[in-house]
């Protein structure tokens, strides 16, 4: 094969990958994708993730598998910057805020506490505005 044909074939891979990496992200943003949650930690589900958050320590102190624990700075700058997520404004279900991503389809329920922390409790796929926010919670397992 040339060099002009090696290239050719090269950039269509690339071109190949870039849009297989891009179809995740568009189904994500479907308005017909089904919602779906996961608890932050296998095995345990949401409601006692949210009953057990108040005394767990943070992620960097911690000695076993919990849900993801920070100062609230830290859980705002991850869930924007890894997920593009933004809080959902609402009134919220037993003190948590739902975070989510009009362009990824992802949300994330979090549990605030007293002490500027916050934990992670689930999150999930199949996130749309369009969508009466009380969906999230019962998907979760709150409501």
């Amino acid at each position: 094969m040339t060099r002009i044909a090696h290239r050719i074939a090269r950039l269509g891979l690339a071109g190949s990958v870039v849009a297989l990496m891009a179809v995740p992200a568009v189904s994500a943003t479907r308005p017909d994708q089904p919602v779906q949650a996961w608890p932050a930690m296998a095995g345990v589900d949401t409601a006692t993730l949210l009953e057990q958050a108040q005394d767990m320590p943070t992620s960097d102190m911690a000695v076993g598998d919990q849900p993801y624990c920070a100062a609230d700075a830290e859980i705002r700058l991850t869930l924007k910057q890894d997920f593009n997520e933004s809080p959902v404004p609402g009134d919220g279900h037993a003190a948590t805020e739902l975070w989510a991503s009009d362009q990824m389809g992802t949300w994330t329920l979090v549990a605030p506490r007293a002490d500027d922390t916050s934990c992670i409790i689930a999150s999930g796929i199949g996130y749309d505005t369009a969508r009466d926010v009380n969906v999230y919670y019962q998907t979760a397992g709150l409501r």
